[in-house]
């Protein structure tokens, strides 16, 4: 029964050293959402609160330093 234990602690030692190096920046998984201009009319006439997203998004890339 005092095998397992053991085994588990020896599991975990190993994983422990498992971690990433990088660091994580707020710009990671964005870039800005650049619709075309019949898209953009479209979406302005059809959907304005998915409009309004889009600039928020954009915004906050902007203000992230992640695109000017």
């Amino acid at each position: 029964m005092m095998k397992f234990p053991l085994l588990m602690l020896l599991l975990c030692a190993l994983i422990s050293g498992c971690q990433t190096t990088t660091k994580q920046s707020a710009c990671d998984g964005f870039s800005r959402l650049t619709p075309s201009l019949q898209t953009s009319v479209t979406i302005l006439k059809t959907d304005r609160p998915f409009a309004n997203q889009i600039v928020s998004h954009n915004k906050f890339g902007a203000a992230q330093g992640c695109w000017e």
